[in-house]
């Protein structure tokens, strides 16, 4: 039991390392490089250099409680960081997924729908075989689907579900919790470790966000933010089509084994009428007239 919860502390404090005292430790360095050089000398080394060779010779520094409360403070600083770079994480996967039904979000979603729907109609009505297929390529990079949220992860995650529900009647926010009780562990770790990298992106980005406030007072903060943002909006689009990819598979795989659980007759293949029939039981829905549940 000791080893187990020595083995369970360890990777506790490699978690806590790598999320929030690591990047937490690399902002307070640039926060401090932003305080002491500001803007008008932004890349002058040697004022840094001196500036710091005069704390190190502080009389404080040079006593052992007077480092202690140093390296305390310097430890709460790079924590409190890293946990506002963890909220500002969460507010990042909001972003990228909202629905985008107010301005200036609703723009932007309208934008992507007529481009989307532009390159459809090419496709549909060009006679140029080549036309077509470069006409397809593009409406695939908007969206698989017609395009109908304000950015390209918003849309590839809606994708997902416009496209289990044509192909098997099945509403995704009632089947994803009972599928989820059923699929092989090896599932639930691959869509775990896709859901992890989503949200490790979308905290990148708000490392990013946390990096241009520096700005202010250092301008190459410019620089770092939108090289940690680009990053971090690549990494973004890569974990969303895995963890799409993913999700649809499992339902691919599963979605009969689901109808049978549910009580059908061990179907080879969900039709959308039986998930259909199946959502309705699902949802419970007292509200809606179809529902067996209906009042």
């Amino acid at each position: 039991m000791s080893a187990m919860l020595g083995e369970i502390g360890r990777r506790l404090a490699e978690r806590w390392a790598a999320l929030l005292a690591i990047p937490g430790l690399l902002y307070l360095a640039a926060a401090t490089i932003a305080v002491v050089l500001g803007q008008a000398r932004a890349l002058s080394y040697p004022l840094l250099s001196r500036r710091i060779t005069l704390w190190a010779d502080s009389p404080p520094l040079k006593s052992v409680g007077g480092t202690v409360l140093v390296v305390a403070a310097v430890l709460a600083a790079s924590v409190a960081a890293g946990l506002a770079a963890a909220a500002g994480g969460r507010f990042i996967e909001a972003l990228w997924t909202m629905p985008g039904v107010r301005p200036p979000a609703r723009w932007l979603r309208d934008w992507r729908r007529r481009r989307s729907r532009r390159q459809k109609t090419i496709a549909d009505t060009s006679i140029d075989p080549g036309a077509v297929r470069r006409a397809i390529q593009r409406a695939d990079r908007i969206c698989p689907v017609e395009a109908s949220r304000p950015t390209w992860i918003g849309d590839r995650l809606h994708a997902c579900r416009v496209r289990i529900a044509a192909a098997y009647g099945l509403d995704l926010g009632a089947t994803w919790p009972r599928l989820w009780l059923i699929v092989p562990d090896i599932v639930r770790t691959e869509i775990g470790t896709a859901r992890e990298a989503f949200s490790a992106a979308a905290r990148l980005m708000a490392w990013a966000l946390l990096y241009l406030a520096l700005s202010i007072w250092w301008w190459p903060a410019i620089i770092i933010a939108a090289i940690i943002g680009t990053t971090a909006i690549s990494k973004g689009r890569l974990a969303t089509a895995n963890l799409a990819d993913l999700i649809e598979s499992a339902v691919d795989l599963h979605a009969a084994e689901l109808a049978a659980k549910l009580g059908e007759q061990a179907p080879s293949d969900v039709s959308p009428i039986l998930g259909y029939r199946l959502t309705l039981r699902m949802r419970k829905d007292r509200w809606d007239p179809r529902s067996p549940l209906a009042d």
